[in-house]
C-alpha cells in the first residue's frame, strides 16, 4: 500500500467517525439501534473497512457496543448509568473547573465568550416542515460551550476525558429531546448564570452551580427513563 493510499484510508475512516458519532449523538441512531457495516457504508458512501475503524473506535469510546456475533449497536441507557455518568462529571468537571479559573487567561476568557454566545444564539429545537427537531448546531455549541469550560485546566488528558463525558451525556439529553420535543427543558438561564460567574472568577459559585445544573439535568431526563 502506498503512503497516499494509507492517508487517504486515514482520512475516510476519521470522516466515518465523526459522521456516525454526529448520528448517534444526534438520536438518528437511538440506543440499541443496529449500526450494520454495509447499510453505513452504502449512507455515506464510505468503504466498509473506513466503517468498521471508526465502529471500533467509537466503540473505545462506549458510545457503540458490539455484541458476540450480532455486530455493533449504538450503546444503550439506563437510569443507573446515567446518575453515574453525572455523579462522574461533577467530580471530574469541578476540579477541572477549579483549575482552568485559577489558571485564568485572556484567551480562554475569549474563547469562552465566544462559545457562550454561540449557544445563546442557536435555538435547541428548530421546526422542520412542521416538526420540531433537534438542531444539530446546537448540540456542536453545547458540547463547545461546556468543553471550554473546563479545557483551560493545564491537563490535556483530563480535557480529553470530560469530552468524552460530554459525548455520553448529550445522548441521553437529546435522545430525551427527541423522543419527548414538546417537554423541554430551558437550561439558558442556567447557562448563563455559570458563564457569569466563571468569568468573575468566583470558583465556588461556579462549581455549585455546576453541580446544580447537571442535577437539574438528570431529574428531568429520569422523569422519562423506564429502567
Amino acid at each position: 500500500m502506498s503512503i497516499f493510499m494509507s492517508v487517504n484510508s486515514n482520512l475516510q475512516s476519521v470522516l466515518a467517525y465523526n459522521k456516525i458519532r454526529e448520528d448517534i449523538l444526534a438520536s438518528k441512531f437511538p440506543p440499541n439501534h443496529k449500526l450494520k457495516v454495509k447499510e453505513l457504508s452504502g449512507l455515506y458512501d464510505i468503504g466498509v473497512i473506513p466503517i468498521r475503524e471508526a465502529l471500533s473506535r467509537l466503540e473505545s469510546e462506549a458510545l457503540v457496543a458490539h455484541v458476540g456475533q450480532t455486530g455493533f449497536t449504538v450503546s444503550q441507557i439506563s437510569k443507573e448509568d446515567l446518575k453515574s455518568l453525572v455523579e462522574t462529571r461533577i467530580l471530574i468537571e469541578c476540579l477541572a473547573l477549579e483549575r482552568s479559573i485559577k489558571n485564568f487567561s485572556n484567551k480562554w476568557e475569549e474563547e469562552l465568550v465566544l462559545a457562550f454566545h454561540r449557544l445563546q444564539r442557536t435555538d435547541r429545537v428548530l421546526q422542520v416542515n412542521g416538526v420540531r427537531a433537534i438542531n444539530r448546531n446546537w448540540i456542536a455549541y453545547h458540547h463547545s460551550f461546556h468543553l471550554t469550560l473546563i479545557n483551560n485546566s493545564g491537563l490535556p488528558w483530563l480535557n480529553k476525558f470530560c469530552s468524552e463525558l460530554i459525548d455520553h451525556s448529550t445522548k441521553y439529553g437529546v435522545f430525551i429531546t427527541v423522543e419527548y420535543p414538546n417537554l423541554g427543558r430551558e437550561s439558558a438561564k442556567e447557562h448563563k448564570e455559570l458563564y457569569e460567574s466563571v468569568l468573575a472568577r468566583d470558583s465556588e459559585s461556579s462549581k455549585n452551580l455546576l453541580k446544580q445544573h447537571y442535577h437539574a439535568s438528570i431529574e428531568h431526563i429520569l422523569k422519562f427513563l423506564t429502567k
